[in-house]
């Protein structure tokens, strides 16, 4: 069954808040540094394939991968 999922950036923008969507691999790096270069909150919608095993670019650590790991564990257990 395909799932068809909200284009997040959308949702963040209606918030007031500043969002873009990227679906090709040629403009990620560019729109990784607008997006974080943002002053305020900032939601970047990145598609990718389903069932493609995404991992963390470079520059985000590994304490801080560890940390969200724990967290939505905790999260999805205690519901």
């Amino acid at each position: 069954m395909f799932r068809s999922w909200p284009d997040f950036s959308e949702v963040a923008k209606s918030m007031g808040l500043w969002g873009r969507k990227i679906a090709k691999a040629g403009e990620l790096e560019e729109l990784v540094q607008t997006w974080l270069s943002q002053p305020g909150p900032a939601l970047l919608h990145v598609k990718v394939k389903p069932m493609l095993l995404v991992t963390p670019p470079p520059f985000v650590s590994r304490e801080a991968v560890l940390g969200m790991a724990v967290y939505s564990a905790r999260a999805i257990l205690h519901g």
